[in-house]
């Protein structure tokens, strides 16, 4: 007997996976194919350009055309990767999201492995996060955990974990929360921590994505915006402050020395103090002092964090 839709979507929940993209036409067509080789029968495939200036918007429609479970969105006008992603989540209607940028690949059963746990679990979680493999190298991605198991909240607020990693979550959770488009990438780490504090969060000791390291996705040197990328800490440790000094104020006393560091590197010494105080108030730490001995050094002899993230427009 053939299942009713009911009851398919309880067997195999729908999942949107939400593909943002701009002017990557090279990489582009290898995402879409990783995602259409998946064995999970219950897909939506969003793919969300930016208003790209190349070939990628057309592959993209002509992707739409051959297959029914893809619909392509684009920009009105060019909202960077953060609002390219609140596009996409705007036209998703299933029940589970994925977000993906347009240079990553799926493996082919990564989609029902997570279902897989979200359904094991009776849905009792409701973010689920897999490894990913590193391109240039081969290692894990995604750092601090080496098992399956459940993920507590107080993990990730402490950043227990690091680096890059898959995740599935439900729909629900997000409701009209939307990143903040006028932060470097959204924070999506921001996002997570809100949805992780209302839900259980399981992570699947597994590789089900091929993270790409290629010339493009490092911003190191290219894009380093200090003064851009202490707003994300900033809103960090304003929203979850009293959490982290309960839980763990080192980790928070540290993320205050990074803010100062990289507004002495903006040029905003007024500012940097102020966090080296606020660092030191929490906890003594190296990095705080560190800090505050280059309020006095010129700013071509400062060392840039070695933060990754991808590149943005």
């Amino acid at each position: 007997m053939q299942a009713t839709p009911k009851e398919f979507s309880q067997q195999f929940p729908k999942v949107s996976i939400i593909l943002t993209t701009y002017n990557r036409e090279y990489f582009f067509t290898e995402s879409i194919e990783s995602l259409l080789e998946q064995d999970y029968p219950n897909l939506e495939i969003i793919i969300s350009d930016d208003g790209s200036s190349d070939n990628t918007f057309n592959i993209a429609c002509e992707y739409a055309q051959e297959n029914p479970h893809i619909k392509v969105v684009q920009n009105a006008h060019t909202k960077g990767s953060a609002g390219n992603r609140n596009n996409g989540l705007d036209h998703a209607s299933g029940e589970l999201v994925m977000l993906l940028d347009d240079d990553d690949l799926l493996f082919k059963e990564a989609i029902s492995q997570m279902i897989n746990v979200y359904l094991s679990f009776d849905r009792h979680y409701g973010i689920i996060i897999a490894n990913c493999t590193r391109s240039d190298d081969g290692f894990l991605s995604g750092q601090g955990i080496s098992e399956s198991r459940e993920i507590s909240f107080q993990e990730v607020l402490c950043g227990k974990l690091d680096g890059e990693f898959l995740t599935l979550f439900e729909r629900k959770l997000l409701g009209q929360r939307r990143f903040n488009e006028n932060l470097q990438r959204g924070n999506m780490g921001l996002l997570w921590l809100k949805l992780h504090k209302n839900r259980p969060c399981y992570y699947l000791h597994k590789p089900l994505k091929f993270y790409r390291i290629h010339a493009e996705s490092l911003t190191q040197n290219l894009k380093y915006k200090p003064l851009e990328m202490v707003k994300n800490y900033e809103q960090d440790i304003l929203l979850f402050y009293r959490d982290r000094l309960k839980y763990c104020p080192a980790h928070l006393a540290k993320l205050c020395a990074t803010a100062a560091l990289l507004y002495r590197q903006g040029g905003n010494r007024k500012k940097a103090f102020k966090k080296i105080l606020q660092s030191l108030a929490i906890r003594p730490n190296l990095l705080a002092i560190q800090v505050f001995f280059c309020l006095f050094l010129p700013i071509s002899c400062l060392p840039k964090l070695k933060i990754r993230q991808r590149v943005e427009k």
